[in-house]
Formats: C-alpha cells, sequence, structure tokens
C-alpha cells in the first residue's frame, strides 16, 4: 500500500499590533500637569479627595486621556469615573455642607477604611507648615495608621468587622470642624445624638465621629492628634464583631484603657477623656498625661486603686486617676498575655459573658487576682521619673 504524504505550508502574517504611544507608554491616559510630586504622592494614597476634584484639568482623576491615542474605551472610563466622583461631591454635600454655615470651606476625604469632612484651620505639625488641604490628608493617613495598628495588636482582619449594610459599616465617618455653629447643627444629624459639648460618637454597627476643635483644650496639633486616636479607637473597638460598644454597660476600663494605650503612644501622654464636660475644665488632665510615672509613683506609695472597686463602672464614671489605671491596667495586660487573649476578652464581653468568667476563659484568671501581679508588673517595668527629667 502507497501512502501520499501531502503538506499544505499555510502562511499567516502576524497581525500587526499598533505602534506603542511614546507619550502614554500606550495606557491610553498621561499624567495630569496640575499634580505633581508630592502632590501627586498625596493624592494617590487616597480613594478621593474634595480638593483634587476642583481640579478643572483632570477632575480629580489625576489623569486625562492621550490625545495621541484617542481611544474609545479610555475616554469611556474616564467619563463613568468622573461621573462617580461628581455623585460623590453631591452626596457629601447633601450630607454635611449643605448645613454647614460656609460650605465651601468644609472638604472632603475618602480613604481605604474612612470617610472623612474637614473644616480645620491648616497647623505646624513636626515644625513644618500645613495647610488645611494638606492637613486633612495627614489625618486621613493617621487614621489609617490607627487602624493598622489596632488591628496589628489585636490581631485582627476585616473579617473581625461588620459587612456594610442598612445597619452597619465596616468604615470609619469623621466629621471634624472648625466651627461650634457647624458641630451643633451637623451632630445630631450625623449621629442622630443631640447636640452637646464638642465631642459626639456613634458607636457600634455604624461608626461616627463629630468633634469640633476647642482651642482650650487643643492647644496645638498633637492633642488634636491624641483626640482623633482615642477616639478612632473608641470606634474600632465598637464596630469589632460583634458590634456593641462596652462604655456605657460597665466595662468602661476595657474601652477606655484601650483608647489611652493607643493615644499614649503619639508622644507619652494622653490627654483625651471621655466624662462629662460639665464637671470638667477644659485641659483638665491627670499627672499632665504622663501615666506610666503617675502610676509608678502610686505603686510606690501603695495607692495603687483595687482593681474590683472599678472594673464595673462605665467610661464615664471612671474619674481621671481611674483612666490612668484603666491605660494600665490593659497596658498590662498587652504586655503579659498577648493582645490576641486582649481580643478574645473583648469578643466574650460583647457576648454579654459577665467579666469575671470571661477574664477567667481568655487570661486563667479572675478580677481578684490582678491586684498583686499587675502592682509588681509596674514596679518592675514602670519608670520613677519621665525621662530627661
Amino acid at each position: 500500500m502507497r501512502f501520499l504524504a501531502v503538506v499544505i505550508v499555510v502562511s499567516f502574517a502576524a497581525a500587526q499590533e499598533p505602534p506603542a504611544c511614546r507619550k502614554c507608554e500606550s495606557t491610553g491616559v498621561q499624567p495630569c500637569k496640575d499634580h505633581k510630586g508630592d502632590a501627586m504622592a498625596l493624592e494617590k494614597a487616597v480613594v478621593r479627595c474634595s480638593v483634587a476634584a476642583a481640579c478643572k484639568r483632570c477632575l480629580g482623576l489625576l489623569v486625562v486621556d492621550c490625545p495621541a491615542c484617542a481611544r474609545d474605551d479610555i475616554v469611556e472610563d474616564l467619563a463613568d469615573r468622573s461621573f462617580a466622583m461628581s455623585r460623590w461631591l453631591e452626596q457629601r454635600h447633601e450630607a454635611v455642607g449643605r448645613f454647614c454655615a460656609e460650605p465651601a470651606s468644609i472638604r472632603y476625604l475618602e480613604t481605604a477604611h474612612a470617610d472623612l469632612s474637614w473644616s480645620l484651620d491648616g497647623a505646624i505639625v513636626d515644625k513644618k507648615k500645613l495647610d488645611a488641604h494638606q492637613r486633612m490628608h495627614l489625618y486621613g493617613e493617621r487614621v489609617e495608621a490607627t487602624r493598622r495598628r489596632f488591628c496589628d495588636v489585636l490581631g485582627l482582619t476585616d473579617a473581625d468587622f461588620p459587612v456594610a449594610s442598612d445597619d452597619a459599616s465596616p468604615r470609619l465617618a469623621l466629621h471634624m470642624f472648625g466651627a461650634m455653629r457647624d458641630m451643633r447643627e451637623l451632630s445630631p444629624r450625623l449621629t442622630g445624638i443631640g447636640a452637646m459639648g464638642t465631642n459626639i460618637k456613634l458607636t457600634g454597627g455604624i461608626p461616627v465621629w463629630c468633634m469640633v476643635a476647642d482651642d482650650r483644650a487643643m492647644k496645638d496639633d498633637v492633642d488634636v492628634h491624641r483626640s482623633v486616636v482615642h477616639n478612632v479607637v473608641h470606634l474600632l473597638l465598637s464596630n469589632m464583631l460583634p458590634a456593641r460598644e462596652l462604655g456605657p454597660t460597665g466595662e468602661g476600663w476595657v474601652d477606655e484603657g484601650l483608647a489611652h494605650w493607643f493615644e499614649i503612644a503619639i508622644d507619652g501622654r494622653c490627654s483625651a477623656y471621655c466624662v462629662e464636660e460639665a464637671v470638667m475644665l477644659p485641659g483638665t488632665n491627670w499627672h499632665n498625661g504622663a501615666y506610666r510615672t503617675g502610676i509608678r509613683q502610686l505603686a510606690d506609695a501603695g495607692k495603687l486603686r483595687r482593681f474590683v472597686e472599678s472594673y464595673t463602672k462605665n467610661s464615664d464614671e471612671l474619674d481621671l486617676e481611674e483612666n490612668a489605671h484603666a491605660f494600665a491596667w490593659v497596658d498590662w495586660l498587652i504586655a503579659t498575655q498577648g493582645g490576641a487573649k486582649l481580643a478574645d476578652f473583648v469578643r466574650r464581653l460583647k457576648r454579654k459573658e459577665p467579666q469575671r468568667d470571661a477574664m477567667q476563659a481568655s487570661f486563667g484568671f479572675g478580677p481578684l487576682a490582678i491586684d498583686e501581679r499587675f502592682a509588681a508588673w509596674v514596679v518592675a517595668t514602670y519608670p520613677k521619673q519621665e525621662p530627661g527629667r
């Protein structure tokens, strides 16, 4: 049998791709010329910024379509993103700006995990002068940094916070006003709580914080920074699943102690308190906010508070010295037991387990076993006086 082999050679011309665009490297977009260097880096670090959105060239997108490419898909994508930006601005104005005395003075920032309304002025920060826009971005970074550290210390992930729904959100809503008039007008609308004081929180499933900068209590930027960190931790702790605030239900030492623990990391001092403002003059503090040395001095004098005398109080029932003790108790637990065990303890409290039982389950000891261990640890670890004094 004979076989006939037929070989057919078919030549295909390689599809010719269009030459690479030297202006945009074939991306279809070019950086906006009105955002360069530090200004571009500032905006790229966030999701949206109302100041950037005012740019007439890019409308806050930071890029424009490349005229050399003329790609319809890129033009359509930029149009969609521009529409989303305008809708975001409209929503922020409807919720906040239109109720303010000077709507144009309110700036907005969206970061990975927070939404910020801002009308504070610029300030000197670390010997560098920042305008109001730059300072808003700085606080966006500080909020994100606080959230990252909160999760790192307690061993949390995004799964430990609520899924977005009509009655829950994992996002933090922060409204920082420069005028008391705006605070009084907006805080009831944003939190559902009557206008009072300079600092109002809605905690739990939907975390919201409203504040106005009070020059009597916040003399410089570091005071504002402490207040922000303190209150962001309150929001995160309440939002952590199961979402529930601990402060008003007899576990105030945990709520305040943890907030102070993150606050003190800024510069070794605390200055934010969740007590009735009517009974405390602005700027009042305990031991000038140097909690560790103050607690050490009490330990040396044998005057530490007994844990069982304070551990069932609400946050607003703790006096200033008890706030310092709350910090130190949390400091001791994190140092000796670890953040993950503290997170387990918090979850048990949120499920309304009695503190005694929750403490035994998480740490292996109860409230009556704390005082002696705590006092010994304070003497072994806390300084007798502040460094440099």
